[in-house]
Parts: C-alpha cells; structure tokens; sequence
C-alpha cells in the first residue's frame, strides 16, 4: 500500500470537480492509504469523510511580516528573496509540527504550493509530484524569487502534470525537462449528462449561456458586449450566467449600461447538479477568456467541456488550452481575446443555423468524451503514483 499525501493550500470552488472526483477515487482506492493535507480547517473532509491534516501554511500572527517584506519589494531583488524566504520558513515549520505521518509520495496541486513544500520533503526523502494548473506558471513569474524557485522545483520534482498540449509547451520553455512533463486531461463525467433534444431546444428562444468565476481571465464584460451586438440582430435572444466573483459589480454595471436587464440572468454560484439543468436548455455556450494584466490565463476551462457534453457547440476565444478543448469550425468557434465584435458575429451565426450548431454540439460530445475520459485520467494519475514509488524504491 502507498502512503500518499494530497497537498494543497486552495480552497477549491464547486466549479473545479475536476479536484473532488480524483480525491475521491484516490481516497476510494484500497491500494492507496490517502491523507489530504490542506491549510483549510473547513474543506473536502468534512464533506467527504477523509484522512486529513490541516496545516497553516501562513500563520496569521507572521502575516503582517510578509506585508511588510512586501513593501521591500520597492527596493529591489532583496525584497522578493526575503518575502520567500520567509514564506517558506513559516510552511516548514507549520509542516514539521503538524504532519506526523510519513509519504511514500506526495501529490501537489499548483506549482507555488510545491516550492513552500520542497525543503520539508526533501527532509522527509518523499518523492513529488506537482500538477500545474494556470496562475503558478504564468502570472506568478512576476516575482523573481517565485521565477528562481520554479528553475529547483522543476530539478527536484519527479514529475509535472499538465492538462493540456499548451501548459507542457510552458513550462519546456520556462526550462523544465520534457521527459518529467505528462499531459493528462481534466476528467469530466459524463454518465449523468443527458443532452436536450435539440429538436427540443429550438422551441425556446434562442439563448446563450456562460458558467465559471466572474474573474478577469474569464472576462465577463467581453461576454456582455458581445450579447448586445446579438440582442441587437437578434431581439429575442437571452443570456445566461452562472457563477460569481470580483468582477460582478462590473457585471451589473455592464447589464445596466447597455440596457440589458431584461435579456440577461445572473443565477450566482450553483453546484453541478443544479447549473447543468440550466445548460442543457440553451442553445450555445460562451466563454471569452482572456490573458489579464497581470498575465495569467486559463488552465483549460472545465465548463466549455462541460457544455459541449450538453451538445452545446462552444464559441470562447484563441487561449491557453480551449484551442484542444474546442476545434474551430468543427465543435464551435474560436475568436481572438477581447475582440468582441467577432464573438458576436459567431453566435448570430449559430443562432441563425441552428443546423449547424447542432451538427458542432454533437461533433463536440464526441471530441469531449475521447478527450477528457475520467475514469482514463485517474488511472493514468494512479500509474504516476505507483512510477513515483518506485522512483523512491531505487
């Protein structure tokens, strides 16, 4: 049996299921004695009932410490050295008093997690492995200190998982061996999924619809200037949005500036059980997911390939991994970031031939279901498992 220990520090939204359903198969596995160790008191065991170890990763009575080194950085190199030194100080320590179990292997998600953890698990003698997701090779690089660290994370670590084509050529690039990278796709289930009729769909009036975070990545407000350049072809045309974030207030603004209240439904943050009714009666998904400000992206957007097991054909934008996710002009569209305009007119398209919006939902059903395989995905995860194991073996 291998002892395995799931690290993160992320609190993951109810979007991201992609997290829960490898835990639990990992925690379901009689091969495997699983520990999830998370600095979130309130997170998936006590929901699911799973070995856990919460450790504070950022005590809060150091935290002024590292705002304060945070101020250095005005003065240079010194400061991002001093700031990572000191975080990774505090999550050696946190993990010496609070982990009291020994690996065999540990699981890592994100990138700036697995740089907090490489001293104490080089202590320990456990091999790693680290599963990159967006933020942790793009827009983290802006501190230098984060961008050394990554150059010895990339030698210590035993493997990288990356969930597209895209995130592998990163961090090859970022100097990482390609022979440590392994793409392995997000998992999405489809066994409860059941398409609406499209014969069915098309006796509602035409609708769009969008699910995940209202974040700048996502660009919401894009979104919303697209639908109008359509309400405007299209007056009996409808909106809908799932989800919730930072950018709602920009969001209402939007909605009420270009008038369209009426048009537009915000239904908040829903669970899958409740958001999937919701998709399978409209008639496309969008998705304008952009580079933001500070240069983070996308990992490989979960719901496009949610909506497209719905038979939703996908319009989104030339980004990170939704060019793997979506094939232009076969399962939807594809339009560059933050142009809008294009957007629109891909979704007056659709609207306006719903045969062939209906010939790219099912052509995307078909690409979904050979490419984001769960059941594939936790195998193959496994194997890494048991390769890592027995790279701690030789």
């Amino acid at each position: 049996m291998i002892k395995l220990g799931y690290f993160t520090q992320t609190l993951f939204g109810i979007s991201e299921t992609f997290i829960y359903d490898l835990v639990l198969a990992l925690n379901n596995d009689e091969n495997i004695d699983f520990t999830y160790v998370s600095k979130h008191e309130k997170s998936l065991q006590a929901e699911f009932n799973i070995n856990n170890t919460t450790v504070n990763f950022s005590h809060q009575f150091i935290s002024w410490q590292i705002r304060l080194f945070k101020l250095s950085e005005l003065f240079g190199r010194n400061g991002y050295r001093n700031r990572m030194n000191l975080k990774k100080w505090i999550a050696l320590r946190a993990l010496n008093k609070k982990v009291t179990k020994k690996f065999d292997v540990a699981f890592i998600e994100f990138a700036d997690t697995a740089i907090l953890l490489m001293e104490y698990l080089e202590q320990q003698k456990t091999p790693f492995i680290v599963h990159v997701h967006g933020h942790d090779i793009t827009s983290s690089l802006n501190d230098k200190a984060y961008k050394e660290e990554l150059m010895v994370l990339f030698e210590k670590a035993v493997f990288f998982i990356a969930a597209s084509e895209y995130m592998k050529r990163r961090l090859i690039l970022l100097g990482c061996d390609e022979n440590k990278i392994k793409v392995i796709r997000l998992g999405v289930d489809s066994k409860h999924i059941e398409p609406t009729p499209w014969s069915e769909r098309t006796k509602l009036p035409p609708s769009i619809i969008f699910l995940g975070r209202l974040t700048a990545i996502k660009n919401p407000v894009a979104l919303l200037y697209a639908f109008h350049k359509v309400k405007q072809e299209i007056p009996e045309a409808t909106l809908s949005i799932i989800g919730d974030g930072e950018m709602k207030a920009a969001v209402l603004n939007t909605i009420a500036k270009l008038g369209l209240s009426n048009a537009v439904t915000l239904y908040g943050a829903l669970p899958r059980e409740k958001s999937f009714p919701i998709l399978k009666s409209h008639w496309i998904y969008a998705q304008h997911s952009v580079t933001s400000l500070r240069g983070d992206t996308e990992g490989f957007a979960i719901s496009l390939a949610e909506a497209a097991l719905h038979e939703l054909p996908v319009v989104s934008t030339i980004h990170n991994g939704i060019t793997e996710n979506v094939i232009d002009g076969k399962t939807g569209f594809l339009v560059p970031e933050f142009n809008y305009e294009a957007m629109a007119d891909k979704l007056i398209y659709l609207i306006k031939n719903p045969i062939v919006a209906e010939e790219m939902g099912k052509a995307g059903k078909k690409h979904i279901l050979n490419l984001c395989n769960p059941t594939m995905r936790i195998e193959a995860i496994k194997s890494l498992i048991i390769e890592t194991n027995n790279y701690n073996e030789k």
